[in-house]
């Protein structure tokens, strides 16, 4: 039983004696299909066509930058299927291979000659044939590719071989029913097949060295490259806004020495721009006045959201926010009612609520997206070389305890650390979370941002951040824990979570302990400023929660914790932009461990945007944990209706 699915590129050169006369062409004769029996591979997603006029020999750095050719594999059939992606050159073809770059996916860059060769082929006219991928499905998995491919740099108008030579291939994927499966292959830890699956070899070392060799992640774009299309509807809702009372400006309470003439105002825009890569809306040429003189009939006018704070020093903090996902056009105004505005320690102050009408509201929509940066790579950890997942990877789903998991990474030891996903492996939303909780009922202290933490009244860090007290997490994940896991303690690694309460580098900085000015943790830089994820703990020795770990604090009752901001970014969010496809993902909003300033941490929202949440909020738990590096599979291959299934007998 065999399936065969081509697409014919032709690429045609003619080399002058300048690069200013190169015409490269391509036609493509779309997709043939041929299915035999019930085994149906469908080819479906194809975007942005292969487009090679005009070009030119380039570097490397050009031709990772060049849109790729995409397209998505699916098993639709009730069989599992093993299938190889190959481009097979024709007798036409005259152009050597060793003159063509090639990048599948995020995959070291090669010349297509330097790819596996192929000795069975599709064509009839084949003459030269090479492997490009190769992967195995389940019922109704699939799998996503793009392709790249560009002129060699080296390439100039001494290199004969090139002048007038033709490329004409053809790219196949024949499909068979799957006999490929790490178990079969002698692969029988969780460990191995992981890295094993990743290509589908049975040598770990090949697949290792593969890993090493791809191309480094670009941690300032999201994974997958998403890019959105902006959509509005009509909505004739009322919208409210609790800003601090106008006659408070200028009194001589201490909570209303924030306020100004132009912070207690609503804000509105009257001018926006879409930005297409992040999915977010940006407001502009602001106007800050009394709702009562504004003739919102005479021209549009645009709003994110706007409202109160209370500081932890019991200040009236009014914001005004000028980007968001979500935005609304404002058509008229309704009214303003009394209100109050709560501190953290429960004293209520005086503000109005602003109530108007909206006409429009403003969301977005994925137009089109690069997936192929994705798939394993490689960091260091505290412990050595962690190989973890990124972007729109379905090949990372684990089945242990009775319970769904996704796998984040393998940790520097060899441990793997695996990331809550429900009961049933088609979990999504709510039912990919244990329930919800407040990271800790309270916010108004920086020590409160810790997993557990020490003496209220303490006023160094180290009298602060003791690891003493539990969160109100910490305590929701281990009664979870304990009846749930507790019997599978003998397969849980005790590696540790990183509750990363080192401080900022900037300026003006708090300083952890007292609450005259916020407090901004390092992770936060990580995330907002420099792009630049870590998985080694600064202070391990107190930020890292272990039970027995020596490495770690020594302060966990149970091995279970929750994923860190920084394994989001590598996973492929980053900061402002909205990202619905990373494996992360669940459509609800979930804690992460990361502290952001005084009285936040991470969250993943059910937006797709990755960005603090206050602590006495309610949000998904997710649990996190880490497996031996040692365990045993019984058979899967790591998709969502293949999952590895770990032994537990």
């Amino acid at each position: 039983m065999l399936i065969i699915l081509g697409i014919l590129i032709i690429v045609c050169s003619i080399i002058g004696i300048s690069y200013a006369v190169w015409r490269l062409t391509v036609s493509q004769s779309g997709t043939n299909r041929i299915a035999t029996g019930c085994l149906n591979l469908e080819l479906t997603k194809e975007e942005n066509l292969i487009n090679l006029q005009n070009a030119y020999p380039m570097y490397d750095e050009e031709g990772k930058a060049l849109t790729p050719y995409s397209f998505t594999i699916t098993n639709t059939c009730d069989m599992f299927a093993s299938y190889i992606v190959q481009l097979e050159m024709t007798e036409t073809s005259t152009l050597p291979t060793k003159y063509i770059r090639a990048m599948i996916n995020n995959e070291a860059i090669q010349n297509l000659n330097e790819y596996e060769e192929s000795t069975e082929y599709v064509n009839k006219d084949t003459t030269e044939a090479r492997i490009l991928a190769k992967g195995s499905l389940g019922n109704g998995d699939s799998e996503d590719y793009t392709l790249r491919l560009w002129i060699d740099s080296d390439v100039d108008q001494t290199t004969t071989e090139a002048i007038g030579k033709t490329l004409s291939a053809k790219i196949t994927i024949t499909a068979s029913p799957s006999t490929y499966s790490p178990v079969e292959n002698g692969i029988t830890t969780l460990h191995d097949a992981i890295l094993a699956n990743e290509y589908q070899v049975t040598d770990i070392q090949t697949a290792i060295d593969k890993i090493n060799s791809k191309q480094a992640p670009d941690f300032t774009k999201t994974a997958p490259i998403i890019e959105w299309q902006e959509t509005s509807q009509m909505d004739n809702a009322t919208v409210s806004f609790t800003m601090p009372r106008v006659e408070d400006v200028g009194s001589n309470e201490d909570w209303a020495a924030n306020l100004t003439e132009s912070n207690v105002r609503v804000g509105f825009a009257t001018s926006y721009a879409f930005d297409a890569e992040e999915g977010r809306y940006y407001l502009s040429e602001m106007i800050y006045q009394d709702p009562t003189t504004i003739d919102f009939s005479s021209q549009d006018y645009y709003i994110c959201s706007a409202g109160t704070n209370v500081t932890a020093t019991n200040r009236l903090l009014p914001y005004n926010t000028t980007n968001c996902t979500t935005m609304y056009q404002i058509s008229g105004y309704t009214g303003s009612a009394s209100a109050t505005v709560t501190g953290l320690d429960g004293t209520s102050y005086p503000a109005t609520r602003y109530s108007f009408t909206r006409s429009r509201i403003y969301n977005q929509t994925e137009l089109e997206s690069d997936k192929s940066d994705k798939g394993l790579y490689d960091m260091q950890d505290d412990y050595g070389t962690s190989y973890y997942y990124r972007g729109s990877v379905n090949n990372n789903y684990v089945q242990f305890a009775g319970y769904y998991w996704r796998i984040i990474r393998i940790n520097g030891d060899g441990s793997i650390r695996l990331l809550y996903a429900g009961t049933t492996k088609d979990a999504t939303g709510e039912s990919t979370q244990i329930g919800t909780s407040k990271f800790n009922s309270t916010r108004n202290l920086p020590l409160y941002v810790g997993y557990m933490y020490g003496d209220i009244n303490g006023t160094t860090s180290d009298e602060v951040n003791a690891n003493t007290n539990h969160s109100t997490i910490k305590s929701y994940l281990d009664s979870w824990y304990s009846t749930n896991l507790s019997e599978y303690a003998n397969y849980i690694a005790d590696l540790g979570f990183c509750n990363d309460r080192t401080l900022a580098t900037r300026s003006n900085n708090g300083n952890g302990v007292q609450t005259d000015k916020t407090t901004y943790y390092a992770a936060y830089d990580r995330y907002y400023t420099n792009s630049k994820p870590s998985l080694v703990c600064p202070n391990a020795k107190n930020d890292l929660f272990t039970v027995n770990n020596i490495d770690g604090n020594l302060a966990l009752t149970y091995p279970i914790g929750l994923i860190t901001v920084d394994e989001l970014m590598m996973a492929g969010y980053k900061n402002n932009s909205l990202n619905k496809l990373a494996y992360p993902y669940n459509n609800h909003t979930y804690w992460t461990i990361s502290p952001t300033i005084t009285g936040g941490v991470f969250a993943l929202y059910e937006t797709g945007d990755l960005y603090n949440r206050w602590l006495d909020y309610e949000a998904s738990v997710m649990p996190v944990i880490n497996l031996n590096s040692d365990v045993e599979i019984a058979g899967g291959i790591g998709t969502q209706n293949e999952p590895f299934v770990v032994k537990t007998t």
